[in-house]
């Protein structure tokens, strides 16, 4: 990796993340009451919370960020010159980095704090999309990897959809994964 200013006059990666950030807010905010709103469907549940343990709510970030992202590349990629690499290694980025500021945000106001806010809640969903974002577009704009970090990046990606995907219904049983009404573990 080097650290290198590849800006184009064109700002398609500024749209893309900075409209990116209310959108994903509204759109991850919603994603809260979807499995609800399917009647419980577990192939909804891959991709909206089916319950209230933590775990379950990274995915209103994960599954819509990723999508915004691919279709972003899809739309603006060869017309506006998007670095796949760097495209991909940033979305890469921002997919372990959103979780970790909610869940540090999350812990600390709860657990070190002893806080429990529905407000506090809404706003870690905001400001990791804030942190992943900013910190993507930086990497985008000045950092420049050669191909194998492309798939570095895939795997990532792909690790982290089957993470989702796996322990939506074999959660491990451990306080991140367990419902805080019910005491239950994923799915069933």
């Amino acid at each position: 990796m080097t650290y290198n200013h590849i800006t184009s006059k064109n700002p398609a990666h500024y749209w893309l993340v900075f409209l990116g950030i209310p959108i994903l807010f509204v759109i991850g905010s919603l994603m809260h009451f979807v499995y609800e709103w399917s009647g419980n469907l577990a192939l909804v549940g891959i991709f909206a919370p089916t319950n209230e343990s933590v775990w379950e709510h990274l995915k209103m970030t994960f599954w819509p960020m990723l999508f915004w992202w691919f279709l972003g590349y899809l739309y603006f990629g060869k017309k506006n010159r998007i670095c796949t690499v760097q495209w991909f290694v940033s979305l890469a980025v921002a997919q372990v980095v959103c979780p970790i500021v909610i869940l540090s945000f999350f812990y600390t106001y709860t657990g070190a704090l002893g806080i429990e806010s529905l407000i506090f809640d809404i706003f870690s969903l905001f400001l990791g999309l804030v942190v992943a974002h900013k910190l993507a577009l930086h990497i985008y704009q000045f950092a420049s990897f050669n191909r194998y970090w492309l798939s570095g990046a895939c795997v990532i990606l792909v690790l982290l959809m089957l993470a989702f995907t796996v322990f939506t219904f074999t959660p491990p049983h451990i306080p991140l994964f367990k419902d805080s009404l019910t005491g239950n573990y994923g799915i069933f």
